[in-house]
């Protein structure tokens, strides 16, 4: 006999990562079975859900209308059986969470922890990454990450704001001296993080206006960590953001320069799939994230208590912002 709501279920995780085998993998279960259930489905509606071929897998017209039903009435379930629990705010299951690598590194590993602790009958799986990571395709409840494409079955809310710096060793300072103006760091040695700019151009605004900066990197990486190394090996400047260096700028070990202009702020955010219901478990650890990094930041606030002057470069207020 059919299982009519996981033959909805499968159906649903189909049409949103656009693939058998990935479905497959997913739900933790044979394609033998994902193909079974679409069949079986396809057979009790008397529709064809799915175009398939031999290179593409695509929804019909049809299937489209029942998706956007299904995750309705799926969504409906869910928030009925929350609704009922005798639990209310004890979460269980699964929190499937993906990151980029700083600043899982910076905070994110120790956050889990304490969420965890908060909430013991919950079990977490971390992924970090230094790529664009889609939560739906790639099968994550949230996915925390500076920005991504567009697409119109993802919903996004800010984390926390992200200024960078562009820092250097004392050691380097001392062998090369400090860029007085962004169009001179073209003489200097330079590392680049190519996943927050692809592009080899660094966007500056300054009091007398915004430059944009071509440069040729000697090193260029999709992750944070080799760019700090070069940097603490007096090997070169790199931009990084303030919340993966803070440590290092404190203790002086990294010496930000080009103080009197800043760099555009990008901001942290967790996406996450387009619903009208989000499991309790996402909804909860959300809050608990943007209640801890509201903005001013507190590696903002720790930082600018120390070294005002970097006030501007971080374009922070400091009379608003800083108690």
């Amino acid at each position: 006999m059919m299982n009519e709501l996981e033959c909805m279920r499968t159906f649903v995780k189909v049409a949103e990562v656009g693939s058998f085998t990935e479905a497959a993998r997913q739900m933790n279960c044979a394609k033998s079975a994902i193909t079974k259930r679409i069949n079986q489905l396809e057979a009790q509606l008397e529709l064809q859900l799915f175009q398939r071929s031999t290179r593409q897998l695509s929804i019909t017209e049809g299937g489209n209308v029942f998706y956007q039903r299904s995750i309705h009435i799926l969504a409906d379930l869910a928030q009925a059986k929350a609704d009922v629990s005798t639990q209310e705010w004890s979460l269980s299951g699964t929190l499937s969470v993906s990151c980029v690598s700083s600043f899982t590194q910076a905070y994110l590993a120790d956050d889990l922890c304490d969420f965890r602790q908060q909430h013991p009958d919950l079990r977490i799986d971390l992924s970090q990454h230094d790529r664009y990571c889609d939560p739906v395709q790639e099968g994550f409840d949230l996915s925390i990450q500076t920005d991504m494409p567009h697409s119109g079955v993802l919903e996004k809310v800010d984390i926390a704001p992200v200024r960078r710096l562009i820092v250097a060793s004392p050691d380097y300072i001392e062998r090369h001296g400090v860029p007085s103006t962004p169009k001179a760091l073209q003489q200097h040695i330079l590392a680049h993080n190519r996943y927050i700019h692809p592009d080899f151009v660094m966007h500056f605004e300054g009091r007398q206006g915004d430059e944009s900066i071509p440069f040729t990197p000697v090193i260029s990486s999709n992750t944070i960590t080799l760019l700090r190394s070069a940097v603490m090996k007096g090997e070169c400047l790199a931009m990084m953001p303030l919340f993966y260096i803070e440590n290092e700028i404190q203790s002086g070990g990294f010496v930000p320069v080009l103080t009197d202009y800043r760099i555009k702020k990008t901001t942290l955010c967790a996406f996450y799939r387009k619903s009208s219901f989000v499991p309790m478990k996402a909804r909860i650890f959300l809050n608990f994230l943007r209640q801890k990094y509201n903005e001013p930041a507190p590696w903002e606030q720790r930082l600018l208590q120390q070294k005002p002057e970097l006030a501007y470069a971080l374009g922070v207020n400091l009379t608003r912002d800083v108690d």
